[in-house]
């Protein structure tokens, strides 16, 4: 499959995600270091503030908010939340970003395509 074949699918998986597919998400990011945090946390932020599909204005957009505004948003749910937004603004630069991240976000992004 070529690559934009399967990016259009994910971003159409994405549009329906489940709450099970969201857990088990939210699972795999328990387990990244503080590292892998400090390094994707600020990307997936500036993707999510500057998407062209504009501001999250919702619950999602209010968390993500409320976790920068604390100096929390490189946390564990900081990661959680910001995943989150992505997959619904812009799924295809997630995915870029993680995979030209370190190796583990590059892992993170290879078992995230495989819940989608």
């Amino acid at each position: 499959m070529k690559k934009m074949e399967h990016i259009q699918k994910v971003e159409e998986k994405v549009a329906g995600i489940t709450d099970t597919q969201r857990t088990q998400i939210y699972e795999l990011v328990r387990r990244v270091s503080k590292e892998t945090l400090e390094e994707v946390c600020p990307a997936l932020l500036r993707l999510a503030l500057g998407s062209e599909r504009g501001a999250l204005k919702n619950q999602l957009g209010n968390v993500i908010f409320h976790l920068q505004k604390n100096e929390r948003i490189e946390t564990v749910i900081g990661l959680q939340k910001l995943i989150d937004a992505a997959l619904i603004v812009n799924p295809e630069e997630l995915f870029k970003i993680l995979e030209e991240s370190d190796e583990e976000a590059q892992g993170l992004a290879k078992k995230i395509k495989g819940i989608l």
